[in-house]
């Protein structure tokens, strides 16, 4: 929906930077999809500073993101013609994040697509975050649908074994850098764009095969 990753990254390594840790944009784009916790851990841990206040870092690094999100709003191209589609078919639409849900209300709310989601969860005070799949079984459940009902589009490894630990079937929308590994052999359909996802929406491809 948002392409946050790079800017969760670049968030990562000025905050890690400013503590002492000289982590590269290279190295955190490296760790695409891992918890900001695990992640911070691993940083640490590369560079020998794991006397650091993580818990601080974790918090300034969530701070700066969400600031860097809110000011560019990096929509993905695409996203409002899936939308309009899903309403125009009557398909209920929902959020399972593994982002707090402060964040995921300001975000789709200063992106102007709040009013289209019948439900956004939160993986944030639950026991289990991604590749837990109690997030979506979460969303499902809000949305008052079978999981198997259900289809999920993810861009990450994490979160296309949540959808698929979930018993959904999956969309992933892989990174260029990623596109061709085959690790995504899991996902029931892979994507370059969500132009692609439309066409597939259009076709009905996606409704007729979600059982």
């Amino acid at each position: 929906m948002i392409n946050s990753e790079p800017l969760w990254k670049k968030s990562g390594m000025l905050i890690l930077n400013h503590y002492g840790v000289p982590i590269t944009y290279d190295e955190m784009m490296s760790m695409v999809g891992i918890p900001v916790s695990c992640m911070i851990d691993r940083a640490c841990q590369l560079y020998n500073k794991n006397d650091l206040d993580k818990s601080k870092i974790e918090k300034d690094l969530f701070n700066r993101g969400v600031e860097l999100i809110l000011t560019e709003k990096p929509l993905m191209d695409g996203v409002i013609e899936c939308l309009d589609l899903l309403v125009s078919k009557n398909i209920k639409i929902g959020i399972a994040s593994a982002s707090p849900l402060s964040f995921l209300l300001k975000i789709v709310e200063q992106c102007g697509i709040a009013n289209y989601f019948d439900h956004i969860s939160s993986a944030e005070d639950m026991p289990y975050n991604k590749p837990h799949p109690m997030v979506y079984l979460n969303a499902a459940e809000k949305l008052n649908v079978s999981s198997k009902e259900c289809i999920g589009i993810e861009d990450s490894k994490t979160g296309m074994i949540a959808v698929k630990a979930a018993s959904m079937k999956c969309v992933v929308m892989p990174s260029y850098n990623e596109y061709n590994d085959t690790y995504w052999d899991a996902a029931d359909w892979k994507i370059k764009s969500l132009q692609e996802c439309c066409a597939l929406i259009n076709s009905d491809t996606l409704i007729k095969t979600k059982n």
